[in-house]
């Protein structure tokens, strides 16, 4: 991907569910392009579409009309088969919930994400760099530590390393806060940002946090399904 082209573009997206008898529209044609390296934040109350916007960028969720461009390829043809691949290679997801296995420890964690590839160079390369990541935020001395050890903070911290270790030139973050103390809230967002200046990786986080929103370089919100005007 040329360093013009967009990390992000949707084009008129809508997305409606089928709620009883009337379909029901979330997203109401919503615009946006985002640039390789930016700060993005989404706001805007509770339903108004915010998970499911990063959802269909993250191509966990299929627009019903409209076009999504991710590093330069369309994903609304692709198979599921398809799909997954390029989720696992060129994405990487942070949620509110850490989502880690809690029989895996921490390393293992991290390096779930590489057992999808076959190639040996892949994964021994990313056996490199899990202990690197780990050691950059702070938890290179838990790696043989399981989840039911750590803090919420911490295991937050596992899971950014986990979305990075395939090197994704995109991390979407939904609420990434949302379960923390301010301590640790404030803590990962100096992560990301720092992550973001190092690995060089477009973030686009949803948040109710404005101290979150606030540290992004462009804000939006979300209303009604629609996107208007950024806010700054």
């Amino acid at each position: 991907m040329s360093s013009d082209t967009p990390a992000v573009q949707l084009q008129e997206v809508v997305k409606t569910y089928s709620r009883g008898e009337a379909p029901v529209a979330v997203l109401k044609g919503v615009s946006l392009v985002i640039q390789p390296g930016e700060l993005v934040a989404v706001v805007g109350p509770s339903g108004s579409g915010k998970s499911t916007l990063l959802n269909i960028i993250g191509t966990l969720d299929e627009a019903s009309e409209g076009t999504v461009t991710v590093d330069g390829e369309s994903v609304g043809g692709m198979d599921e088969v398809a799909l997954a691949a390029f989720r696992n290679q060129r994405i990487g997801f942070v949620f509110q919930s850490h989502h880690l296995l809690p029989q895996c420890t921490v390393l293992e964690n991290v390096l779930l994400p590489t057992l999808a590839s076959r190639d040996p160079r892949v994964q021994a390369a990313a056996r490199e760099r899990a202990p690197e990541l780990l050691k950059r935020v702070g938890l290179d001395h838990r790696m043989g530590h399981r989840p039911g050890q750590l803090s919420g903070g911490e295991c937050q911290r596992v899971a950014v390393v986990r979305a990075l270790i395939n090197r994704p030139k995109l991390l979407l973050a939904d609420e990434p806060t949302g379960a923390l103390d301010q301590q640790s809230a404030q803590a990962l967002i100096d992560l990301l940002l720092e992550l973001n200046r190092d690995e060089k990786v477009t973030l686009v986080v949803v948040t109710h946090a404005m101290g979150l929103a606030d540290r992004m370089t462009r804000r939006f919100e979300l209303k009604d399904g629609r996107l208007p005007v950024e806010e700054r």
